[in-house]
C-alpha cells in the first residue's frame, strides 16, 4: 500500500514528467530521423522495408568508427555514409533492376540483423559486456534549461539532439522551398507525367532512395553512437518498422512525423520509468505499451491518409513495354 502511494506521488510530480519528457526527446531522435528518411523514399514511390537493416548496418559502422577513432562525430558521419552506400545498393535492386520492393526490403532487414551479429561477434566478442565508445556531450542553455517541465527536455540535451532538430528544420525548409520537392512528389504520384515533363524517374528515385537510407543510417548512428555508446545484436529493437508506421501517421509530412516520433519516444521513456515503480502490472505490459499505442494511433488516426499513388510500383517507360 505504501509503495502504491509513493508510486502515485511520483507520477503526479512535475519532476517525474520533466524527466520522462527529456528521455522521450532522446528516444524520439533516432526513430524520427529514420522516419524522415523513409518519407523521402516513399514520396518518390519507393517502400523500404529494409529500414531496420540499414539502421543496424550503418549503426554498427558508426560504432566501429567511433570506437576505433575515439570521435563520436566521426562515427555519426560514418553511419550517414554507410547508410547512403546501402541505400544505393538497395536502389540498384528496386529502381534500376526493378526487383520487388517488399521482398528486397525484408531481405535487407534479415541480412542486416545477421551480418551485424556476425561482425559484432567476430570483432568485438559479442558478449554481455560490449566495449564502450565515446558519446557526445550535453549542452545546457543558460536560464532556459531551468524552466520547469520544458527546460530539461528541450534546453538541456545531448548535442546529437540539437543536431537532429537542426536537420529536421532544414529538411522542412528545403521541402517547402525547393523545386526538387515538386519533382519528387510527381515521381511518386504520376511517374509517367514526370517522365513526359523531361525528368528522369529512375534518377530521381535512385537519389531519393540513397538519401533516405543515408538518413536511416544516421538514425542508427544517433541511437548507437550518440545515445547508447555500445552495440548489441538487434539493438534497434524494431525501431525501423516503427519509423515506417510513423510515416503513415505523419501523412508523409515532416511535422506530423516529428510529433509521432515524440509520442513514441515519450511512451518508450514512460515504460522504462513504470518498470522501476512498485506495481502489480507485469513489466511485459510496459515494454509493449509504446509499440501498441503507436500502432493504434496509426490505425485509428490515419484512416483518411493516402499514400503516394505509385508507391511500390516499378516504372517502365512506354518504349520498354
Amino acid at each position: 500500500m505504501i509503495d502504491t502511494v509513493l508510486a502515485q506521488t511520483d507520477i503526479l510530480s512535475l519532476a517525474f514528467w520533466a524527466t520522462v519528457l527529456a528521455a522521450g526527446v532522446r528516444l524520439a531522435i533516432s526513430v524520427g530521423m529514420a522516419a524522415l528518411g523513409e518519407m523521402i523514399n516513399e514520396r518518390a514511390g519507393i517502400l523500404n522495408l529494409g529500414l531496420e537493416g540499414v539502421m543496424l548496418i550503418a549503426g554498427f559502422a558508426g560504432f566501429a568508427a567511433s570506437f576505433e577513432s575515439g570521435s563520436p562525430w566521426l562515427g555519426l558521419a560514418g553511419g550517414f555514409a554507410v547508410g547512403a552506400l546501402v541505400g544505393a545498393l538497395f536502389a540498384l535492386l528496386v529502381v534500376v533492376l526493378r526487383a520487388d520492393q517488399v521482398v528486397s526490403g525484408l531481405g535487407l532487414t534479415l541480412f542486416g540483423i545477421a551480418f551485424t551479429a556476425f561482425l559484432n561477434r567476430e570483432i568485438y566478442g559479442g558478449g554481455s559486456t560490449p566495449p564502450r565508445a565515446p558519446k557526445p556531450g550535453v549542452w545546457e542553455i543558460p536560464f532556459l534549461s531551468d524552466i520547469p517541465l520544458i527546460g530539461e527536455p528541450f534546453f538541456s540535451q545531448s548535442q546529437v539532439a540539437y543536431l537532429a532538430i537542426g536537420i529536421t528544420i532544414l529538411l522542412v525548409f528545403f521541402l517547402r522551398q525547393s523545386y526538387w520537392t515538386i519533382v519528387l512528389d510527381a515521381v511518386g504520384e504520376e511517374p509517367r507525367a514526370a517522365d513526359a515533363a523531361g525528368h528522369s524517374v529512375v534518377s530521381v528515385r535512385f537519389v531519393a532512395t540513397t538519401l533516405g537510407s543515408a538518413f536511416a543510417g544516421l538514425a542508427g548512428a544517433l541511437l548507437i553512437v550518440g545515445q547508447l555508446g555500445f552495440f548489441n545484436t538487434g539493438i534497434t529493437a524494431g525501431r525501423g518498422f516503427i519509423a515506417i508506421a510513423l510515416v503513415i501517421f505523419g501523412r508523409w509530412r515532416p511535422g506530423g512525423i516529428a510529433l509521432g516520433a515524440l509520442l513514441f519516444g515519450t511512451l518508450d521513456a514512460l515504460q522504462f520509468r513504470f518498470q522501476t515503480l512498485e506495481t502489480a502490472v507485469p513489466f511485459e505490459f510496459f515494454i509493449a505499451l509504446p509499440f501498441a499505442v503507436t500502432l493504434a494511433a496509426v490505425a485509428f488516426g490515419t484512416r483518411r491518409a493516402r499514400a503516394p499513388s505509385a508507391l511500390t510500383i516499378p516504372f517502365f517507360r512506354e518504349t520498354e513495354q
